[in-house]
């Protein structure tokens, strides 16, 4: 089993760290292209279509 990815508690994560941490698995179980752009990950199927992934800090509070 793969290793999980993590961060210790009270570390500062960003929108972007969340991105660039799930990048890796589109790439590797998604056939066509993935591409970072800040909080967006942009994902281009191989006939073109368009999709984005966007990273955004929600309160605590919401489950």
């Amino acid at each position: 089993m793969a290793e999980k990815i993590g961060w210790e508690d009270g570390a500062v994560v960003t929108e972007e760290d969340i991105i660039a941490a799930l990048k890796p698995l589109v790439d590797e179980y998604f056939f066509g292209e993935a591409e970072e752009r800040g909080n967006v990950l942009i994902y281009t199927l191989p006939d073109g279509r368009k999709f984005s992934l966007t990273a955004e800090k929600i309160s605590s509070d919401i489950r």
